[in-house]
């Protein structure tokens, strides 16, 4: 959803008119098309960092997994039927990145 839209989804039913909110979503879009060159400048250059950046995402998805969500699964059903989601899902996410690589 684009910001505009959403800051003026917002302002209407807290009582700001039409107008006004109209105006406002078109003022919040102006730094869009101004940040846009600067931030392809900084992704270009960081591009190298980039394996590193989500080799330590991935870790920290692991670790939340199997600290935080497999405990709270392990408590509303069996062992055997949590590890065979977790194993069905890691497969399904091998065999998707195997295809979105094989372009």
């Amino acid at each position: 959803m684009p910001e505009g839209l959403a800051i003026a989804l917002a302002l209407v039913p807290k009582g700001t008119p039409v107008w006004k909110a109209g105006l406002w979503a078109i003022f919040t879009s102006p730094p869009q098309p101004i940040m846009a060159a600067p931030a392809y400048l900084f992704v270009e250059r960081f591009r190298p960092f980039l394996p590193v950046g989500l080799g330590l995402a991935a870790g920290a998805m692991i670790w939340m997994v199997f600290s935080e969500l497999f405990p709270d699964a392990l408590e509303k059903v069996d062992s055997g039927s949590a590890a065979t989601v977790v194993a069905l899902a890691f497969t399904c996410m091998m065999a998707f990145q195997r295809l979105a690589l094989a372009r």
